[in-house]
């Protein structure tokens, strides 16, 4: 753990005397005596909880990989693998990535929609239409 006990009891001295002065105006002497030992209780409580967890968090378990390992032969052995099956691993995605449409695909294709409205002479059937449904939610 970290610290020591007077750390602890510090912090539980801290705790007692702020509700001693915060109690010490709105109850009694005896409440507020009584109140104050058992806000010193929850603090060294609470000291020694904060204390045991960074004490775990703070120091190590145990030996590290790399300090089994001797320092001559660090980095000489790199232990990679790599699937046998590449090319089928490849195709098989292709497949997935085509959708299973089109095993081979070759070049570029340019889309080619349906129809295509020109601008200059326009329908007037069409942009009725164009206009219902933009307007339609």
């Amino acid at each position: 753990m970290i610290g020591s006990w007077r750390l602890n009891v510090g912090f539980g001295a801290f705790g007692a005397l702020l509700t001693f002065l915060f109690s010490l105006s709105n109850n009694p002497i005896g409440t507020t005596l009584l109140r104050s030992i058992y806000a010193f209780l929850v603090f060294v409580s609470l000291a020694f909880a904060v204390r045991f967890v960074l004490g775990q968090l703070v120091v190590p378990g145990g030996p590290a990989h790399e300090d089994l390992i001797p320092e001559e032969e660090r980095g000489a052995v790199l232990d990679l693998t790599t699937p046998d099956e590449e090319d089928s691993l490849s195709e098989m995605m292709k497949e997935q990535w085509a959708g299973g449409k089109a095993k081979h695909v070759k070049g570029f294709q340019p889309l080619q929609p349906k129809r295509l409205v020109s601008i200059d002479n326009p329908d007037p059937e069409e942009v009725v239409q164009a206009i219902r449904r933009l307007t339609d939610d």
